[in-house]
C-alpha cells in the first residue's frame, strides 16, 4: 500500500501539470487542480482496500485525460530545454513555460551551424538548434564570424539582444525564428 500511495504522490510531486485552454463551461474536461485533488484525497482514506480503490481509480482518470491530452505532464527538465529553446523569441506572459522560480535565462552559449549574408552586409547566422538570428546595427562583423564558432547571445535592457560572437566583436541581434 505504501508504495501505492508513494508512486501517486510521487506523480503529483515530481511533475509540473498543465492543463490545455479549455472553454468556459467545460465541465467534462478535469482541470490540474482538481485531479490532483482528487487523487490526494485518496492518502486521508484509512482502509487500505478503499485507498487501493481511490487510487485505481483516480490514476486511471488521470493516465486517461493525459492520453486524451487534457492534461499534459512535463517535468522540469523538459521546462528548461524548452525555455533554451525559445530564448530570443517574444511569447506572451502564460504560465506555460513557468520557471518555477527558477531566474530567467539571461545569457545563451551556442555554436554557429552556419552564416549568411543578409541586408545591409549583416550578418544573419542560424545556430546548432536550428534558432536563426540577425544583427541588428551596423559594425561590419560578416567576414569575421565562421560556421563553428561560439557566440553568446546576452538578453538586453527593452527586449534587446547582444550576440557576442568568439574572435569578433559584439553585435547587437534579434531572433528571426
Amino acid at each position: 500500500m505504501t508504495k501505492i500511495a508513494c508512486g501517486a504522490a510521487g506523480i503529483a510531486v515530481a511533475t509540473l501539470l498543465l492543463t490545455s485552454a479549455q472553454p468556459a463551461g467545460a465541465e467534462d474536461k478535469p482541470s490540474t487542480a482538481a485531479a490532483i485533488g482528487k487523487l490526494a484525497a485518496c492518502r486521508a482514506i484509512t482502509e487500505d482496500a478503499a485507498r487501493l480503490a481511490c487510487f485505481d481509480r483516480e490514476v486511471g482518470a488521470f493516465d486517461t485525460a493525459v492520453r486524451e491530452r487534457r492534461i499534459a505532464v512535463v517535468d522540469q527538465a523538459e521546462i528548461r530545454k524548452t525555455r533554451r529553446t525559445l530564448f530570443g523569441i517574444a511569447l506572451p506572459n502564460i504560465k506555460l513555460f513557468d520557471s518555477s522560480g527558477e531566474p530567467e535565462i539571461k545569457e545563451l552559449t551556442a555554436t554557429i551551424k552556419s552564416t549568411r549574408q543578409g541586408e545591409g552586409g549583416r550578418i544573419v547566422f542560424t545556430l546548432e538548434d536550428g534558432a536563426v538570428w540577425t544583427q541588428t546595427d551596423d559594425f561590419p562583423v560578416f567576414f569575421s564570424v565562421k560556421p563553428g564558432q561560439k557566440v553568446i547571445l546576452k538578453r538586453g535592457a527593452l527586449s534587446s539582444f547582444f550576440a557576442d560572437f568568439e574572435k569578433a566583436v559584439t553585435v547587437r541581434a534579434k531572433r528571426l525564428r
